[in-house]
C-alpha cells in the first residue's frame, strides 16, 4: 500500500562510476538488485514513493517525500546498513539531489549524456525496466510515474531528433577495443564469455564482428550456452566448467548478474598456463579483483574503458549539447506540471463554473428553438466554453511555475465563487 501525502518532491541518492571506486559501488549495486530493496526504502520515515536504477555505471535511488531537504541522512544511512558498509566509507562517494535538480538528473542519465560511453543505446531500457519493476511493486504513486514516464518519452525523443546515438559505441564494443590494444589481432583468440543477457549478445556480436571464430559460452543455464554456440559457432559450459576452463581461453568477457563474486581468488591457480586478459563489465563484478595479482592474467573492470571511449565522446560532444536544450525544456514542463497540480481542483472550479453559465443560458432557449438549433447552440456553447478558458488556465499555469500561483489562486476564488453560483444568477447581478 502506498504512503499518503498531500504534498511531496523529488529526490535521488546515488553513486556513479565517475565519482565512486568499482569496489563500493559493487556493495551499493548488490543491494538494489534485491527484491525487498524499495519495499525496505518504502518503510523509511518521510518517503512516500521509490524506484531504484542499477547499471554497470551507476547505482540511483528516486524517491518522493515530503521533506526532501531532511532526508539525505536517512537515505545515506539505510544504504550503508543495507550494504553492511562503514558510513564514513560511502558519505563521499554518493550525491544527492532534489526537486529540479533531481527531475534533471534523470532527464541526463535517460538522454545517455551522462553515460561513460556518451550516447550508448543500453540505458534507455535500463530506465524502463527499472521503471517496470517499480509498478510491479507497487511503489510508485502520481510523482515517480509522471517523472519516468516522460524521461522515458525524452530519452525517446533525444535520439530521434539529435542523433546521439548514431555510430556510437557499446560497452561491449569498448571492452573489445581494449582487447584490440592489450593483444592486438584478436580473430585468433579464444574468446570466453561468462553471462548470456542482453549484454552477453552484445559482446558476442561485437567480437564476431572482428572475425572471432572460437568462442566458449558460460551460463548458469548450459541449454541458453547452447543456443549461443549454435548461433555464433564455438562451445557450451555450465557455469560450474568456468575455472577449470580458463587456462584454455586467451580472452574473458564477464557480464553475468550475480550477488557475489563467480571466478573467486581462492579458486584460480596461482599459475596460469597461457595468459588471460580478463575484461569484467559486470555490476557489480563477476571477479575477484585479487585475481589481477596472480601470474599470467590481466584484470580489467568496466571503470578501465574510460580512455576507450573518449575518442567516442569527442564525436558525440556536439549531439550532447543539442540533447541538453530537450533536457532543459523537459525540466521546465515537468515544473509546470508539479506546480499546476495545486490549481487542479481551481481550474475544476474555473471549469464547472462556465459550464454551469452555459446551462442556465441554454436552458432559456430550450423551448424556444428546434431541437436542431437547440443541438446546435450547445455545440456551440462546449466550443466557445472551452476556447474563452483556454488562456486564462495556460497563464494560471505560467503564473504558478513564476511562484505566483497563490496569489492568482486567491483572486480567482473571489471571481468564481465554488457555492451558490445558481442563486448568483438568479438576482440578476450577472447583467451589465
Amino acid at each position: 500500500m502506498m504512503k499518503k501525502c498531500e504534498k511531496y518532491h523529488c529526490a535521488v541518492l546515488g553513486v556513479s562510476c565517475k565519482t565512486c571506486p568499482v569496489a563500493i559501488r559493487d556493495s551499493l549495486t548488490r543491494t538494489l538488485q534485491n527484491p525487498m530493496t524499495m519495499k525496505s526504502i518504502l518503510a523509511l520515515p518521510g518517503v512516500s514513493e521509490v524506484a531504484v536504477l542499477s547499471t554497470c555505471n551507476r547505482a540511483e535511488i528516486y524517491i518522493a517525500t515530503p521533506y526532501p531537504e531532511a532526508l539525505s541522512d536517512t537515505l545515506v544511512n539505510w544504504w550503508a546498513e543495507y550494504a553492511k558498509l562503514d558510513l564514513d566509507s560511502i558519505v563521499p562517494y554518493c550525491f544527492y539531489l532534489i526537486h529540479g535538480e533531481a527531475v534533471s538528473h534523470l532527464y541526463t542519465v535517460v538522454s545517455s549524456i551522462d553515460s561513460l560511453v556518451l550516447g550508448e543505446n543500453q540505458i534507455l531500457g535500463q530506465v524502463r525496466e527499472a521503471f517496470r519493476v517499480a509498478q510491479e511493486t507497487k511503489t510508485v504513486g502520481v510523482l515517480l510515474n509522471h517523472l519516468f514516464q516522460s524521461a522515458l518519452s525524452l530519452g525517446k525523443q533525444v535520439r530521434e531528433e539529435t542523433g546521439i546515438g548514431m555510430g556510437t559505441v557499446s560497452i561491449a564494443h569498448a571492452a573489445m577495443e581494449l582487447c584490440k590494444q592489450e593483444v592486438g589481432d584478436i580473430s585468433k583468440c579464444r574468446v570466453g564469455i561468462l553471462g548470456l543477457g542482453e549484454m552477453g549478445h552484445l559482446a558476442a556480436t561485437t567480437f564476431a564482428a572482428e572475425k572471432v571464430e572460437h568462442f566458449a559460452f558460460f551460463n548458469r543455464s548450459e541449454q541458453k550456452a547452447k543456443e549461443f554456440s549454435n548461433c555464433f559457432g564455438g562451445e557450451a559450459f555450465p557455469l560450474n566448467r568456468l575455472v577449470q576452463e580458463l587456462p584454455r581461453l586467451d580472452i574473458l568477457i564477464t557480464c553475468a548478474k550475480a550477488e557475489t563474486f563467480l571466478i573467486k581468488a581462492s579458486e584460480v591457480p596461482n599459475a596460469m598456463r597461457t595468459e588471460l586478459l580478463i575484461v569484467d563489465i559486470a555490476s557489480p563484478r563477476n571477479v575477484d579483483p585479487l585475481i589481477a595479482s596472480f601470474p599470467g592474467i590481466s584484470l580489467f573492470s568496466i571503470d578501465d574503458l574510460n580512455k576507450v571511449v573518449e575518442k567516442n565522446r569527442e564525436m558525440r560532444r556536439l549531439a550532447a549539447e543539442k540533447a541538453r536544450t530537450f533536457i532543459e525544456h523537459a525540466t521546465l514542463d515537468f515544473r509546470e506540471w508539479f506546480v499546476s497540480r495545486d490549481l487542479n481542483p481551481l481550474l475544476l472550479q474555473m471549469q464547472e463554473y462556465h459550464k454551469l453559465v452555459g446551462e442556465m443560458v441554454l436552458k432559456k432557449w430550450e423551448t424556444r428553438v428546434s431541437l436542431e438549433e437547440f443541438n446546435n447552440m450547445k455545440r456551440f456553447e462546449e466550443e466557445l466554453r472551452k476556447k474563452i478558458l483556454h488562456v486564462p488556465f495556460s497563464e494560471l499555469k505560467h503564473l504558478s511555475t513564476a511562484g505566483m500561483g497563490l496569489e492568482s489562486q486567491l483572486i480567482l476564488e473571489k471571481l468564481y465563487p465554488a457555492q451558490d453560483i445558481e442563486k448568483h444568477f438568479s438576482t440578476g447581478e450577472t447583467d451589465a
